[in-house]
């Protein structure tokens, strides 16, 4: 593979990444419009129990999608440094690629939903915002 269909690539699931983050935060959104519903006195506890199963299986998702993105801009860093290694010379947007925070892939290329700081704290943040919507008691 040259380095035009490794950015081909790399763009196209950068765009599949996009629609899936708006589909993730459109469904964030329906967990919580669920809890605002089940809050306090006015849901039962089946209720609570399902939208909080909901709730989670959400933040699955969004883990996901976040991990794709940085595995597929991993992915595509390893393959353009094997094509720089194999001799070729790249274009100035490779080598610009190159040089920014993905430059540096381990040898080992590993999938993991808790490769990004970042995503593990905004995600554990929605999570407990979302279940103390659930659980926690309404002030009178």
């Amino acid at each position: 593979m040259d380095q035009f269909q490794t950015l081909s690539l790399l763009n196209l699931s950068m765009i599949q990444n996009g629609i899936f983050t708006i589909a993730a935060f459109f469904i964030l959104w329906v967990a919580f419009r669920m809890a605002s519903q089940v809050r306090g006195e006015q849901g039962t506890l089946v209720a609570k129990i399902f939208t909080t199963l909901f709730g989670l299986m959400v933040i699955l998702f969004g883990l996901q999608v976040f991990a794709n993105r940085t595995y597929a801009l991993a992915a595509s860093a390893k393959s353009l440094l094997a094509i720089k290694a194999s001799g070729q010379a790249l274009s100035v947007q490779a080598e610009s690629y190159l040089a920014g925070p993905y430059g540096t892939v381990p040898a080992e290329l590993q999938y993991s939903l808790f490769s990004q700081s970042s995503s593990i704290i905004w995600w554990a943040v929605v999570a407990v915002i979302l279940l103390g919507v659930i659980w926690l008691p309404v002030k009178k």
